[in-house]
């Protein structure tokens, strides 16, 4: 009896653990064939700079990843859905080089004349491009904010830098993760900057504006416009002789501080009912920032960005991938300047254009378009330094202005 029991017993195990085997290899197997379906090849160019082929090689292997990226996300179901946020940050991710290819192998590379092909064979996780575009539209889709609103609130008018409508718009897109100027710091500069504030306030934003809240406070976006609450409390009176009802309406744009373009407008009214007149007001308003700003979801407790608000941050994506930034120089010559242009438009991702704007023995003033904020230009030519022949130091970093010293190594 004991010896059957230790031979059936011998063969219950034995079933068992090749159940359990067959069970992993089925598993391995549908694992690979899910990977493979996001498996392709792309071919990138570059063109050789300075007869450095290394260069040519490793920026005609970004290309090849890109491409491979907008291929493979065009040939899954999951992916044409992120399709249109990927053409949005598109230039921001080739300048940021994300890794979104993951087991990429060369198959063939060869040169043409002056331009270097690459032809890579690589994986793209679709949710890795999701959290990828994510993080960056979380970076720049979120700038900061100035708002100056003109308001007249219960027949008394209000100049900006303070008013309900401010707080209310402040309220509602700071509970969503958006940043301000501090309201303390609107009204200093309302009382100390008057005339950049009043052409601000106008939708002029020159020079010194740009300074002023840009440079000097880090707005991003200024929100201006006025916001009016009217009675009609006579239409409540067959309902509650108490009950006081008014009428907002609010008329907004939206400006790039960066480059004083008008990115967004909108004009919006709603009702609001209380039993006091005031707060009767500030419910109008309320409701008509919501069909402006947007609110939360009562089901899924997330935000859902109004109109007004949504073309404000894609608007803003885009133009971040064309950011202009001035840039001042000083330990360059004529020659050592033109050395310089080259080089970084050529070796700095993202940069689209370099163009001189003036020089005065070794000072000089070059304007940068870039795909990203200052300070990634600033990591990249810091980084590329060495192989540009360069000492480069940083002496001065702005939202839109980088001021270094540079010198032959």
């Amino acid at each position: 009896m004991k010896r059957m029991l230790v031979i059936a017993l011998g063969l219950f195990f034995c079933v068992s653990f090749f159940s359990c085997g067959d069970k992993q290899v089925k598993d391995t197997k549908d694992t690979s064939g899910q990977a493979s379906s996001n498996t392709g090849q792309a071919t990138g160019y570059a063109t050789i700079f300075d007869n450095d082929t290394a260069l040519a090689r490793d920026r005609a292997i970004d290309d090849a990843k890109l491409k491979l990226v907008r291929q493979i996300l065009g040939e899954t179901i999951q992916g044409k859905e992120l399709m249109k946020d990927f053409e949005l940050v598109e230039s921001i991710i080739e300048a940021k080089s994300v890794g979104l290819v993951k087991r990429d192998k060369i198959i063939k590379q060869w040169q043409e004349g002056s331009e270097y092909f690459v032809t890579i064979e690589g994986t793209v996780e679709p949710t890795a491009v999701e959290d990828a575009i994510a993080d960056i539209l979380k970076t720049y889709g979120r700038p900061k904010f100035m708002v100056l609103i003109g308001e007249t609130f219960e027949g008394k008018s209000n100049t900006p830098g303070f008013t309900e409508t401010e707080l209310i718009i402040q309220e509602i897109m700071g509970n969503s993760g958006f940043d301000f100027v501090d309201a303390a710091m609107t009204q200093k500069l309302m009382q100390n900057n008057r005339t950049s504030m009043t052409n601000a306030m106008n939708g002029k934003v020159g020079d010194q504006e740009q300074q002023l809240l840009l440079n000097d406070l880090g707005a991003e976006v200024l929100i201006i416009g006025t916001a009016e609450t009217n009675d009609q409390s006579g239409a409540m009176q067959q309902y509650s002789a108490n009950m006081k009802s008014k009428q907002a309406i609010i008329r907004l744009k939206a400006i790039d501080v960066y480059t004083g373009a008008i990115i967004a407008t909108t004009s919006k009214n709603a009702p609001g009912a209380h039993i006091d007149s005031a707060t009767a007001s500030k419910k109008a308003i309320e409701g008509a920032l919501k069909l402006i700003l947007g609110s939360t979801d009562s089901d899924t407790r997330k935000f859902k960005m109004g109109p007004f608000l949504d073309a404000i941050t894609g608007k803003f994506i885009k133009a971040a991938g064309a950011r202009q930034i001035t840039l001042l120089i000083s330990g360059l010559d004529y020659n050592g300047l033109t050395d310089f242009r080259n080089n970084v438009s050529n070796r700095i991702r993202g940069v689209s254009s370099v163009t001189a704007k003036g020089q005065a023995g070794t000072a000089s003033r070059v304007e940068i378009i870039f795909a990203g904020k200052t300070n990634d230009f600033a990591d990249e030519l810091i980084a590329k330094a060495s192989n540009i022949g360069l000492e480069i130091k940083v002496t001065e970093s702005y939202p839109n202005k980088l001021v270094i010293t540079a010198k032959k190594k």
